[in-house]
């Protein structure tokens, strides 16, 4: 069996689909692991991205869980091992981007790595070291106030040492091979890279692409297969897609993102009339009896996300000794839990997921072993086919992606199957 020539351990499953979309686009054929050992999916892909749902765990887990993943990658023997996190950084103070290239560093033995957060066709750009969001400091950006991860250093170098017992330094504009070079020679271990555009971006890429290891966002995917092309690193191959129509009824919206492009999304999709449903998020995590998901039409699921919600969420869960990791895990798994019987009850057309907590859980508790990834549908949220588990396809959407008609775009691109 030949050996992929990219493989991935992302931090959350909509995390992994974004990188995943990225290599699909590139002419990769592409698998995202949800669950399992990535060798048994493997054969016959270019990429294989395997999904670990470690962004919410505590420190010391995401390190074990990652480094098993780097391990299980590191068998299929590709070219290039890339560890995926969000193009905002997401994380805290204590983890668990450093933790995960820690655990990386440590399984395969790299005396250096780098991070290119940056993602600019999406607005995520780094410039000095300094994260913005639509030219707006993450620091002061929406994502100041995520429920799980709030962001409040824009200055990624201070941050992500702050997680890491490896010495963090800058590679500043225009990032060059030559950069990366002095930096290792002066001890620096892993180097944030700034990117400011596409053209930044070609640079940076030209400049990583000999690394056995890089992290960061899906920006490399867009860049990287073309250089591997032109090096002889990869030649693209034709397979059958197994992408299909499921010939199931009704199209499925579930929003656990309390993200202000996620709520943007939601309220565009209940102003032309579609069924919601509103879940109460304290009743999900306490195990409070709920009704029953709507199933044969097309309807949005989502749970309460104003700021008085997640405040009140978040009294209830220091009353009750958790933190907001475990909280909303409780949360996401408790949702997971009424889409997998309605599911079970009626198979829908398409199910799109938006929320990178929510998007685990769900295909975590359907048994979607894997997904072969298909193109992009808008930059960084492609349309995905179950290999096993369930017979519909599936849309899973980081929580801060999209366009506000992003839903409608998305069940267009199902119905055109």
């Amino acid at each position: 069996m030949s050996s992929p020539v990219f493989c991935a351990a992302a931090d959350d499953d909509t995390g992994a689909t974004d990188l995943a979309g990225m290599l699909s686009e590139g002419g990769l054929r592409t698998v995202l692991v949800v669950d399992g050992d990535p060798e048994r999916w493997s054969g016959g892909y270019d990429a294989v991205i395997l999904g670990t749902g470690s962004r919410a765990l505590p420190p010391a887990d995401a390190h074990a869980q990652t480094r098993e993943a780097v391990k299980k990658l590191r068998a299929l023997r590709p070219r290039v091992i890339e560890i995926k996190y969000c193009s905002t950084f997401d994380s805290t103070t204590e983890g668990n981007i450093g933790q995960s290239l820690d655990a990386a560093m440590d399984e395969l033995g790299e005396p250096f790595t780098v991070a290119l957060p940056a993602l600019p066709v999406n607005g995520r750009t780094t410039y000095m070291g300094h994260h913005f969001v639509n030219g707006q400091l993450l620091s002061d950006s929406p994502m100041r106030n995520h429920p799980l991860t709030p962001m409040r250093n824009s200055n990624l170098v201070s941050h992500l040492q702050s997680q890491t017992r490896r010495r963090v330094g800058l590679a500043s504009y225009p990032v060059t091979r030559a950069k990366l070079d002095v930096l290792q020679e002066s001890g620096v271990q892993i180097a944030i890279l700034d990117c400011i555009d596409d053209a930044s971006l070609q640079d940076a890429c030209e400049a990583i692409a000999h690394l056995p290891l890089i992290s960061g966002s899906s920006a490399p995917a867009m860049r990287l297969p073309a250089i591997w092309r032109r090096e002889g690193w990869w030649t693209p191959t034709k397979g059958e897609s197994r992408g299909k129509h499921s010939g199931g009824r009704g199209f499925m919206v579930v929003a656990g993102s309390c993200s202000e492009a996620t709520r943007n999304q939601n309220e565009w999709l209940e102003g032309q009339g579609v069924e919601s449903m509103v879940l109460d998020p304290i009743a999900l995590a306490s195990g409070a009896s709920l009704p029953s998901i709507p199933t044969g039409l097309d309807c949005l699921i989502r749970t309460a996300s104003s700021a008085r919600d997640i405040e009140r969420t978040g009294v209830w869960a220091r009353e009750q000794g958790l933190s907001s990791a475990q909280a909303g895990l409780r949360i996401a798994y408790a949702l997971a839990q009424l889409v997998s019987r309605a599911v079970a009850q009626c198979p829908p057309a398409g199910l799109i997921i938006a929320g990178g907590e929510t998007s685990s859980a769900i295909c975590r508790t359907l048994g979607l072993g894997a997904l072969e990834v298909g193109r992009n549908i808008e930059p960084g949220v492609p349309l995905c086919f179950p290999l096993s588990g369930i017979d519909a396809p599936l849309v899973l959407k980081s929580g801060n992606f999209g366009s506000a008609i992003f839903y409608s775009n998305a069940i267009d691109a199902i119905r055109r199957l």
